[in-house]
């Protein structure tokens, strides 16, 4: 697992926890401690994996006696495989990878405000006539809206 550095905040920033929570963890053991002290703490990889870890067990409303059983003494590699794949991909940089493309049939909508709380939604690649039905519509009640 390559190694990279990162300040608390980093870490925070990545995973969402906030330091209360974080240093809650490490001080039950959960998280190990930081690499330093004071402001020249580090946290990495080791730290980041095994804060998603029990992010993830929490979500799974397990208590904090049973993510340290499941934990335990596992390897690095074992906790990543505990792991929902889409938590696990990271890009070179150490970003989330981007959600995979949906398997299910998808259009792209374009939302008109007619007035507040009512939306008309417009797929535009159903043809030309359509959009000009939304115009019309738009027209319509979008004049009288500005004029209220």
């Amino acid at each position: 697992m390559a190694t990279r550095s990162f300040e608390i905040q980093q870490l925070l920033d990545q995973t969402g926890v906030s330091v209360r929570m974080l240093r809650y963890w490490i001080r039950l053991k959960l998280v190990p401690k930081p690499i330093g002290k004071g402001r020249g703490a580090r946290y990495d990889d080791r730290h980041l994996t095994r804060v998603r870890v029990v992010q993830h067990l929490r979500h799974s409303n397990l208590t904090t006696r049973a993510i340290r059983s499941r934990i335990g003494s596992r390897s690095d590699e074992e906790l990543l495989a505990m792991l929902p794949a889409a938590t696990r991909a990271v890009t070179a940089d150490g970003m989330p990878a981007p959600p995979t493309a949906p398997t299910y049939p998808s259009a792209m909508w374009e939302v008109v405000v007619l007035m507040d709380g009512l939306l008309l939604m417009v797929n535009p690649q159903k043809g030309e006539l359509l959009r000009r039905v939304a115009d019309d519509v738009y027209r319509h009640y979008g004049m009288q809206r500005s004029s209220a």
